[in-house]
């Protein structure tokens, strides 16, 4: 039988970290008590693959959960109607997790999880039928398992390319490349990471959420205009690292610096978001 913790959400539920205000295992298993208390929902997805349209924040972890080990398609925010509808019907999606302000961006008709509320509740909308879900009482996570378990070679989240193309990362993957950034990083728990990239990049969740998650840490997400609007946020000193997608030399890349040389290099213009 396969290490529990070789699914992506419960191997970051493992690590104790937590996400805005809520501790990772809490969103977890809100998730997980999602799947189990809507029937509605089990029967969405029945065979096909879930999709996130979420900007940011704790209910991504609530969302990984609920998909239950299988694909779940990360819709871009700043996609077309068009595309998105393309998009989940292409990748044979179920049901969408995503919040009250961005259903109008989804087709019609299709099965929604609204997450605006977690993880107290959810509302589940199926043709014909709203449900409200109880998602706070629920009982603790059973996390026992090897904290060093290979991931599932499965899919955990696909995404698709700039030329249409379906990308497949594995739980295997995102757990391997997140537990290379804790090496990498040298996080710790007491860590604070500022996260400025999309729920809708995977980069973002191996780096930015998995990684310090998995080693404890915090995470809080911002969704900056500017490298000023960065800088307010790293006034108060309670962030140790900044991590988001950068302009290199050789391109865009994914990467966190610690929030004192962030400061200057921000200050100075060598480091400008991608």
């Amino acid at each position: 039988m396969s290490d529990p913790l070789a699914l992506l959400p419960l191997a970051i539920a493992a690590g104790g970290g937590r996400l805005g205000p809520f501790d990772a295992s809490q969103l977890v298993a809100a998730g997980l008590t999602l799947l189990q208390r809507s029937a509605p929902l089990v029967r969405a997805l029945a065979g096909k693959r879930s999709a996130i349209l979420l900007t940011d924040g704790p209910e991504l972890l609530v969302a990984l959960a609920a998909s239950d080990g299988r694909g779940a398609l990360l819709l871009r925010i700043d996609a077309t109607p068009e595309e998105i509808a393309w998009q989940l019907a292409d990748a044979e999606v179920g049901a969408v997790f995503t919040r009250r302000t961005l259903v109008s961006r989804l087709p019609e008709g299709l099965p929604v999880v609204l997450l605006d509320d977690a993880p107290r509740q959810a509302q589940v909308v199926v043709p014909g039928r709203t449900n409200d879900v109880d998602l706070g009482s629920h009982h603790g996570l059973e996390l026992e398992g090897d904290t060093a378990a290979e991931g599932r070679h499965e899919e955990c989240v696909v995404v698709y390319g700039a030329s249409g193309r379906r990308e497949v990362h594995t739980h295997r993957d995102l757990i391997s490349a997140g537990r290379a950034a804790v090496r990498e990083l040298l996080l710790t728990p007491v860590d604070h990471v500022l996260s400025l990239l999309p729920c809708s990049d995977p980069d973002a969740l191996a780096v930015c959420v998995a990684a310090p998650l998995m080693a404890g840490a915090r995470v809080s997400f911002l969704s900056p205009r500017s490298a000023d609007d960065v800088l307010t946020a790293l006034e108060p000193g309670d962030v140790s690292m900044l991590a988001g997608r950068w302009h290199t030399a050789t391109g865009p890349r994914v990467a966190a610096y610690g929030a004192t040389s962030a400061i200057h290099q921000l200050r100075d213009g060598q480091l400008v978001l991608a």
